[in-house]
């Protein structure tokens, strides 16, 4: 699919229906990791199962993560904001649907941005400039005040 595929509905209908069905969907999945969820809790004690019983007890488990991907994959809700009623972009590096704000906001990494971790890396330093001078603005401008009274 085409990097940055964006899918916007103008019309008010169309935006209903589109929403309508999200939630169909959303709702279809969720009953389902339920139901997987519900048989898991049979198997009590990963050590006391028989092999066969453990064989079962990963499938669930299993499949209960991969219907979770699919749906933070699909077209249905942006991974990021989790949100379902909003217009979503596609983004080919990560071949995942997101919401057009979480896109305008920046939210969403890019390969040419560096690695996730510089980015990390990058986002805590600046962080922690700027605690530093909320800090020495706080607290060291009080303490010179006070002296030179």
């Amino acid at each position: 699919m085409k990097d940055e595929r964006r899918v916007i509905i103008r019309n008010e209908q169309l935006k209903k229906l589109r929403n309508n069905l999200r939630e169909i969907i959303i709702r279809a999945v969720y009953d389902e990791i339920e139901i997987l969820r519900n048989f898991d809790s049979l198997y009590e004690g990963w050590l006391e199962l028989t092999q066969e019983e453990q064989k079962e007890v990963a499938y669930l488990q299993g499949t209960k993560h991969s219907l979770s991907r699919a749906l933070n994959n699909s077209i249905c809700v942006c991974p990021l904001c989790t949100q379902s009623d909003k217009d979503m972009v596609y983004i080919a590096d990560h071949e995942i649907w997101y919401c057009i704000e979480c896109q305008e906001k920046g939210l969403i990494w890019y390969p040419s941005h560096g690695s996730e971790e510089d980015r990390r890396q990058h986002d805590y330093i600046n962080w922690y400039y700027e605690q530093k001078d909320k800090f020495t603005k706080k607290y060291l401008n009080k303490d010179k005040k006070a002296s030179g009274k």
